[in-house]
């Protein structure tokens, strides 16, 4: 639904707490005619309240009826969330007096909020560029403790601010090529090409530092997907369970027991972590069920961030084994050697460990012994310290993510814009470098400028609101 036009002189309500039974819900009212509205059922309060000041009273219907107890907050035009004329009502949390109480806004002249309608006037009025508003949302939604700084920090303007700076540079070399245009028949060069060029270096190195962090923005934001892969009944639902320290998988000593993929979430050092337990891989199943299981464990693998390859320790590695490991990608594998219970002596470890070494898929590796030691696992399910030593590893690959004041992209959107900005920007410096004139410069420029000003959303349409608010919950 567009939010455009008279609709956003409308005067909004909504419930912008969760819905359910609770202690308190909040609904909230934004537009020209808060004040006038409110007032009706809310008699208490001044003719001329203080903006960030709360007051308590009855709130009662138009004719006089008492509703509630409630806490009326106001905030003055210009110093509110939307930067309209906003009132929240703090209630007592029953759906049924916070209905009552949005029936009687309804039928005094405001309008039920549409989705992200509340985040979209702070937009509009200017309180919000479109990163920050995205950034609500994530921070809203997020499910770990790193998801949440990272939208706080992108709420705060972060992205926002590197962005600017780009724009700037950007802006500064258009409007000397446009110069540089209008004083062509006269053979006057505004601006020596050498500091265009560094002008466009500085610019590339920026979008290229920031489009390189969307894949650890995007596990910050929405965690790593791990899928547990190998041969039939080698622990792997038994390791599941481990992990997400829940009797989630059914584990027996049946091969093939495992038929469909079984996802399962977990939190650990302040990350998210979606673990997928998939059907064992083995080339006789005769069973459809079975079959198709173990076609959606590959699409697992190919969708994960991390393969966790699992074997029994005991059997050792067989060909099918080995031939499973050198199908995988070594970026994203580590290596789980399972039921080191049932084994004595370091002899049968010493001969996995030599198979392991021995593999082609250890020949695809830069450094073997570094991998060796941080990604391979002599482990058993039986074993809980198992669950901290591998994902404390695993953070570790990503140390990175821990650093407070780093700017990253985590949006698609955001992602796409900038890979967009960074072509344009590449093929600036190009034109450039060939003496095309500052004609062919200012096209190729405008595009990447284009590019940022639809991320920051200054520049916008129907497509691009839709894309961001649809996802929001009404009452924000």
């Amino acid at each position: 639904m567009s939010f455009r036009g008279d609709r956003d002189k409308d005067t909004i309500c909504a419930v912008s707490t969760p819905h359910g039974v609770g202690g308190i819900s909040v609904i909230r009212v934004s537009g020209p005619v808060t004040l006038a509205i409110v007032s009706k059922v809310a008699s208490f309060l001044p003719e001329h309240p203080e903006s960030h000041r709360v007051y308590f009273g009855n709130l009662s219907t138009v004719n006089g009826v008492e509703i509630d107890e409630v806490l009326v907050t106001y905030f003055k035009n210009g110093k509110s969330f939307t930067g309209e004329e906003v009132i929240e009502i703090s209630c007592h949390g029953s759906p049924l007096i916070c209905q009552t109480i949005l029936n009687q806004l309804i039928q005094l002249g405001a309008r039920a909020a549409d989705r992200g309608e509340f985040t979209y006037r702070a937009f509009m009025n200017g309180k919000l560029d479109l990163v920050q508003a995205e950034s609500v949302l994530s921070l809203i939604e997020s499910q770990s403790q790193q998801a949440a700084k990272l939208a706080l920090r992108q709420l705060k303007g972060s992205l926002s601010h590197k962005l600017e700076q780009i724009e700037d540079d950007m802006t500064w070399i258009l409007a000397h090529a446009e110069a540089s245009i209008d004083f062509s028949t006269e053979g006057i060069d505004v601006v020596d090409n050498t500091i265009v060029i560094q002008r466009l270096k500085k610019i590339e190195a920026t979008l290229k530092e920031l489009v390189g962090t969307f894949r650890v923005g995007r596990l910050l934001k929405d965690g790593f997907r791990i899928v547990l892969t190998g041969l039939p009944n080698v622990g792997k639902s038994s390791l599941l369970n481990l992990f997400l320290e829940d009797e989630r998988a059914i584990v027996t000593d049946i091969p093939g027991t495992t038929r469909d993929v079984i996802h399962g979430d977990t939190s650990f050092e302040g990350m998210k972590f979606t673990f997928v337990d998939t059907a064992g891989l083995r080339d006789e199943a005769t069973d459809l069920v079975e079959r198709i299981g173990i076609q959606r464990s590959y699409e697992a693998q190919n969708e994960s961030d991390v393969v966790f390859f699992v074997f029994d320790v005991e059997k050792g590695l067989s060909s099918e084994e080995l031939q499973i490991l050198e199908s995988l990608d070594p970026q994203k594998t580590f290596i789980l050697a399972n039921k080191t219970d049932r084994i004595g002596g370091q002899k049968p470890l010493e001969t996995v460990e030599k198979a392991i070494k021995n593999s082609k898929f250890f020949q695809k590796i830069h450094d073997p012994e570094a991998f060796f030691t941080r990604r391979v696992f002599f482990v058993s399910a039986l074993d809980k310290k198992v669950r901290s030593d591998v994902l404390k590893e695993l953070v570790k690959e990503f140390a990175d993510l821990q650093m407070e004041n780093t700017v990253l992209v985590s949006n698609a959107r955001h992602y796409e814009n900038l890979q967009r900005a960074l072509e344009n920007t590449q093929r600036s410096q190009a034109v450039v470098d060939q003496g095309m004139g500052s004609e062919f410069l200012a096209l190729e420029l405008k595009e990447s400028l284009i590019a940022i000003h639809e991320t920051l959303g200054k520049r916008f349409d129907d497509q691009i609101m839709d894309r961001v608010f649809k996802e929001f919950c009404i009452g924000k």
